[in-house]
């Protein structure tokens, strides 16, 4: 095995396996990334990532453990920032879409999680995201934006799944949703503001 790239060693090595993980676990199946190649782009030996996380299924939890952590700092974050319930709405889900964009594995991963039922995203969505959801969905009913008719809990969900299969299209994503950004259909669901970026 050649040697570490230049600079790697700036970052601790178990950050350097968890972020090449993380690419890796997002580009394939479980089955098919290999932890050679995990540890070739993480600049170690086969033995030295084995030495951080004892095995595949161990880094593989450990790659979704942080997505999930980073993303609920994130939502933390967002609804600390307060302002009426619209606001820290149209600000959760601005962070949703920005994470989204920024950690580009963790839709196909979490997707995979959730169809195949192996490893700890489905406890994740349960233990960690459903209440949150819980918590949106009471706010924009107490906001009363939605029409009575209107399914705010179906509603969430039918943005949260559009915006995971989008996020995991690559090249399919433009000749399928086009150029319209999702948080203008948020915002036009939810009674927002349709103009300016997702709120920061």
């Amino acid at each position: 095995m050649g040697r570490p790239r230049s600079g790697t060693h700036a970052v601790p090595t178990p950050t350097r396996i968890l972020d090449a993980a993380e690419v890796a676990f997002g580009a394939h199946p479980f089955a098919l990334a290999r932890l050679a190649e995990i540890g070739r782009d993480a600049g170690v030996r086969r033995s030295s990532l084995l030495y951080h996380f004892d095995s595949k299924d161990a880094l593989h939890t450990a790659v979704v453990d942080r997505l999930f952590e980073d993303l609920i700092g994130s939502f933390t974050e967002a609804v600390a920032q307060g302002g009426d319930l619209m606001a820290i709405i149209d600000r959760l889900f601005g962070t949703w879409l920005r994470f989204l964009d920024a950690r580009p594995a963790f839709a196909p991963v979490v997707l995979r999680g959730v169809m195949d039922g192996q490893g700890p995203v489905r406890a994740h969505l349960r233990d960690r995201l459903v209440p949150l959801l819980d918590r949106i969905e009471g706010w924009i009913v107490q906001a009363g934006v939605v029409p009575a008719s209107v399914s705010v809990r179906a509603a969430l969900l039918q943005i949260g799944s559009d915006t995971l299969v989008r996020a995991s299209a690559g090249p399919l994503q433009q000749p399928l949703w086009g150029s319209d950004h999702p948080i203008v259909t948020v915002r036009r669901l939810f009674d927002l503001p349709v103009e300016g970026p997702p709120a920061g």
